[in-house]
């Protein structure tokens, strides 16, 4: 079936994220409501390889969605994209990707590629 990424459906640009990605075969885009439902997916132990979502969302803020993140998945790659340039050094030091707006379809599918190739490589064992 390809890599599972997780896309948390609270903003409108998840819908653009969902349809960019869905066109690659080798992902299978999976959607959560809100945090609530991405953080449960991940509690329950679903076969995710990388989440996306906004950093903005009305019940929680980004930094905090990626350190629970880390808790329950250590290493488990998050991408979130913002348009504030002060979210993202924070993001960045919780192991979180930041992707600025505006982004292209092409830079999302690049920058979800070296993120999921980044963590295979971490997980590989070493000889």
């Amino acid at each position: 079936m390809g890599r599972a990424v997780l896309v948390i459906e609270e903003g409108a640009e998840a819908a653009l994220v969902c349809a960019a990605l869905a066109r690659r075969p080798e992902l299978h885009v999976v959607g959560a409501p809100d945090v609530a439902g991405a953080l449960e997916r991940i509690e329950e132990g679903s076969d995710i390889d990388l989440v996306f979502s906004d950093v903005v969302m009305p019940d929680i803020d980004g930094l905090e969605f990626a350190e629970r993140l880390n808790e329950l998945r250590p290493g488990l790659p998050v991408i979130f994209c913002t348009g504030y340039s002060s979210a993202v050094e924070a993001l960045t030091d919780c192991g979180a990707m930041a992707l600025m707006k505006p982004y292209s379809a092409e830079v999302l599918e690049r920058v979800v590629t070296e993120r999921l190739q980044l963590a295979r490589d971490a997980h590989r064992p070493r000889s």
